[in-house]
């Protein structure tokens, strides 16, 4: 979604500024030019007063495509962060790590990014892995989620290909690769089809991705949620979370 340039028309803005300058002071020194020829007077004037008079029209079309795009990039931001945030958690319930119903978003957060949590993480994701059962249960609960974040990804993609938070979007992104790798290798699992991606029937390699996702996704919502809480960091790299 590209927004309107304003660079020819400032610049010509000023050319023509310097030029309706130089005309008035000519008018001094070169009087009798301009009075043997009344209509170039006229054309000129008119054409350097008419460029002036877009640049100025198109400064203000291009400043209020810039609020309404703000306003549609605010929302698709919201919507990154509040699908990193439903990936993390429910994830995060998934394996055991605890429910909401009982935590709160913050308490559940510190829980699986403290040193501890990354282990206690693993190790719950490891005996999922390593139940047929749970495993496929666990296809399911992915496969739902890679969808519905890559359905939002690809709506909001064109509206933020200039927004300021680049860094937050890409990390978005790897999420979401991640995500639908995790959720290819579970689904060959699940049709019990010869091992042919990186980590198909390795329950090691699927433990530390669901372990990798939901630590990356956890501090992904912050970035993306705070870059529209703070509107003062536009213009600025967004807030970097380890």
């Amino acid at each position: 979604m590209g927004l309107p340039s304003t660079t020819l028309t400032r610049v010509s803005a000023v050319f023509s500024l310097l030029a309706l300058v130089a005309v008035a002071i000519s008018d001094f020194v070169l009087t009798g030019f301009w009075d043997r020829n009344a209509m170039a007077t006229s054309v000129v004037a008119d054409i350097l007063v008419l460029i002036v008079g877009v640049a100025v029209v198109n400064e203000f079309l291009s400043a209020r495509a810039r609020r309404e795009w703000r306003l549609l990039s605010d929302y698709a931001l919201v919507e990154l962060g509040e699908s990193a945030r439903h990936i993390w958690v429910t994830l995060a319930e998934h394996v055991g790590v605890g429910q909401r119903e009982s935590l709160t978003l913050q308490e559940m957060r510190e829980l699986v990014r403290s040193p501890a949590g990354k282990e206690s993480t693993r190790a719950l994701a490891h005996a999922i892995a390593n139940d047929e059962l749970k495993r496929n249960s666990l296809h399911k609960v992915v496969a739902d989620l890679a969808e519905s974040a890559r359905a939002r990804l690809g709506r909001w993609a064109p509206v933020l290909v200039e927004t300021p938070f680049h860094r937050s979007v890409t990390r978005f992104v790897r999420l979401q690769a991640r995500l639908s790798r995790l959720q290819t290798v579970l689904w060959e699992d699940s049709l019990n089809w010869k091992p042919s991606y990186e980590g198909s029937g390795d329950t090691d390699w699927i433990a530390d991705r669901v372990a990798n996702v939901i630590h990356l996704g956890s501090g992904i919502d912050i970035e993306l949620l705070s870059s529209v809480a703070h509107p003062e960091r536009w213009g600025q790299p967004g807030p970097q979370v380890t």
